[in-house]
């Protein structure tokens, strides 16, 4: 089941922060502009003047950006949402990357649908002094669970070496594959960092500039631990640079950063985009 949830967030006299459920609604058959519109209804059963909304959080479907306009309300994409797609379109579409990754899937489901395929591995890293940990299963629309999914196969790599070549699995990684998926990792790092970051019930607008600065600069800085991951890391600081193409251009994040004090003196925008709608 689709929901589209209201959740307002404000600060009181005493600039504490405050966050509240008030509606959710089922969506049922396409997801068109017109039913997203129902956001505007939930606004008049509570009694919220659009004049006081600030700025909606929405995803990055062009039916909720068409929405948000329809009703005249400003809105900012779901970072998360759009990390996610960047990890989609720059890496983990890359043919070899998702053949490693769909064999990770194979290797995590069969001890998902095997208890006795979970008790010999957990004996396995009894036996060799491993922590007892379960493979993490991934989820495609959580890039990442996928993330997570790699990182504990790789932990238990030993241990599932041993686990093949007493009892077998319905595939195997190969060398190269398990190379590129430690790769995969090492990339991945600050953008698992950064979704945690910005998941978070106490993220703000205004971390966005920095932390999409902090990525690009990540990607395109060149160290001599590039061996192997130099063309992931371009293609990914070019989706990057693409889907965060306005971000210091949108005066709902440069004012914020510039009157965050954690980021005042080190990311200040140009004088040009402090232009805010009067509305705001």
């Amino acid at each position: 089941m689709s929901l589209l949830s209201l959740t307002a967030q404000w600060i009181d006299e005493e600039f504490v922060c405050h966050q509240v459920t008030l509606h959710a609604k089922s969506f049922r058959g396409s997801h068109t502009s017109q039913t997203c519109n129902g956001f505007d209804s939930m606004l008049q059963t509570w009694d919220i003047p659009k004049m006081s909304v600030h700025v909606v959080l929405r995803d990055n479907a062009r039916n909720m950006i068409k929405a948000m306009s329809d009703a005249e309300l400003p809105s900012l994409p779901c970072t998360a949402h759009t990390l996610q797609l960047v990890v989609h379109e720059g890496l983990l579409s890359l043919k070899s990357v998702a053949d490693a990754v769909a064999v990770g899937c194979k290797i995590v489901g069969h001890f998902k649908h095997s208890a006795l395929a979970i008790s010999r591995l957990e004996d396995i890293q009894l036996q060799i002094n491993h922590p007892v940990k379960q493979l993490q299963q991934g989820v495609q629309t959580r890039w990442n669970s996928t993330f997570y999914m790699i990182q504990s196969l790789i932990e238990q790599k030993r241990a599932l070496g041993i686990f093949v070549s007493e009892y077998g699995l319905p595939d195997t990684l190969t060398a190269h594959q398990w190379t590129l998926l430690e790769k995969v990792i090492s990339v991945l790092g600050p953008f698992e960092e950064l979704t945690r970051k910005v998941s978070s019930s106490d993220a703000m607008a205004a971390d966005v500039i920095p932390a999409v600065t902090v990525l690009h600069r990540f990607l395109t800085r060149e160290t001599n631990d590039d061996h192997g991951i130099k063309a992931m890391k371009g293609t990914l600081a070019a989706v990057v640079r693409t889907r965060f193409t306005d971000v210091e251009e949108n005066p709902l994040y440069s004012i914020a950063t510039l009157l965050d004090p954690r980021y005042k003196n080190h990311f200040s925008p140009a004088p040009q985009l402090l232009q805010m709608p009067r509305r705001c």
